[in-house]
């Protein structure tokens, strides 16, 4: 042990440059006014090879940035738009510091604050460095907010990690339904419509009845997205194993477009959102049903079907979701509609697999936004009477 120790704490630092490494190939850029950010994120292998350290497996995931600013006045970037707990630089060379030589942990501080993102950038002038963000599995989603002098620059990324694939980017969203199969028409075609739209998924042979469709998102596919990465839910790929028992339910003789998630800490229960595209458009834009539940488990990295179960109070994940739309400022307005048959605690439903659960029978319409939107101007349609618990 004394011998093990004593390698880790003579690690020698050796700094490299950003640009010579192959993820900034990758960059994506976008421009707003007189201001562009360029971003790319490291692999865990590319940040090995750059820092030395396997900061993935300690949940720090290292986002580079290089912001260019055209225009006649400073602007500021704020770094808790990026991750609003996103770690210092000094902070991440703390975490390494008895792994390295006195020296050593002199340069690695140097350069961690050397390349870290500045957060003034000058007039005509530019600015790159790091931020250094909680690791999060999938597509790195995040916005990057600019200010200047009574103006604001919002941007949202969406950067791609190699060797993962979401699951809903393996759909073909463009041909799944045929033209003639599309119901168009607004909020009020909508409203009257829910009633006749499936009450619950089924399983693959589509006479079973799965779990209740208490989620129906009205928006442009940006806005999804957008709205889920405020919300800081986690993509999936279809062959991960953790997502297989949602898979088993189907809509329309499908499995879930995509499957979301959020995690507790300790791992031991996760709010999971399975969405599916619906064959309508609410004036122009997409509407997807959804399910979401409190997926809970004493195996959870293997979700056995053994210790599986979801929580059966399945309106308090209902309500989360559009809460957590809400106070991230996703939602333009929302209404309840029924179209579940309701169920007591006494006199619960069960879906194909058993599991037991018990509803009011009421569906959270969301009305998401592409741009953020402040809570009091998020509009509430009274379309049902709806008191809640």
């Amino acid at each position: 042990m004394l011998i093990a120790l004593s390698a880790c704490a003579t690690q020698v630092f050796v700094p490299s440059k950003v640009e010579s490494h192959g993820f900034v190939q990758r960059a994506l850029s976008q421009t707003e006014d007189f201001v562009e950010v360029t971003t790319a994120v490291p692999s865990p292998e590319e940040v090995v090879e750059l820092f030395g350290i396997d900061l993935y497996a300690d949940g720090i995931q290292p986002v580079w940035l290089n912001i260019e600013n055209s225009g006649d006045m400073h602007v500021r970037v704020t770094l808790f738009s990026i991750d609003e707990d996103y770690y210092s630089p000094l902070e991440v060379a703390w975490l390494y510091r008895k792994r390295f030589t006195k020296d050593s942990r002199r340069s690695l501080e140097r350069w961690l604050l050397d390349n870290a993102l500045q957060r003034f950038i000058p007039a005509g002038g530019s600015r790159s460095g790091f931020v250094f963000t909680r690791a999060s599995p999938g597509t790195k989603g995040f916005n990057v907010d600019v200010y200047a002098d009574l103006t604001s620059m919002n941007f949202t990324f969406f950067v791609p990690l190699p060797g993962f694939q979401p699951d809903y980017m393996a759909v073909d969203f463009k041909n799944l339904y045929q033209d003639d199969e599309i119901i168009r028409g607004d909020l009020d075609t909508l409203r009257s419509m829910l009633s006749n739209i499936p009450c619950c998924t089924t399983d693959e042979s589509g006479v079973a009845v799965g779990d209740p469709l208490n989620i129906v998102i009205v928006g442009t596919p940006d806005a999804v997205r957008r709205s889920l990465l405020r919300g800081q839910w986690h993509e999936t790929e279809a062959n991960d194993p953790i997502t297989r028992i949602a898979r088993a339910h189907f809509y329309r003789g499908r499995p879930p477009d995509g499957i979301f998630y959020k995690a507790r800490p300790d791992g031991q229960e996760r709010k999971k959102l399975r969405l599916w595209l619906a064959p309508i458009l609410i004036d122009g834009e997409t509407v997807w049903l959804g399910h979401v539940s409190y997926d809970m488990s004493s195996g959870l990295s293997s979700l056995d079907k053994a210790n599986y179960q979801i929580d059966p109070d399945v309106d308090d994940a209902r309500m989360f979701v559009l809460q957590n739309f809400w106070y991230n400022q996703s939602l333009r307005g929302f209404a309840m509609a029924d179209g579940i048959p309701p169920a007591t605690i006494d006199a619960p439903n069960k879906n194909f697999r058993g599991s037991a659960y018990f509803t009011d029978g009421m569906r959270a319409v969301l009305l998401l936004s592409e741009e953020p939107i402040a809570m009091d101007e998020t509009e509430i349609l009274e379309w049902e009477e709806y008191v809640p618990k």
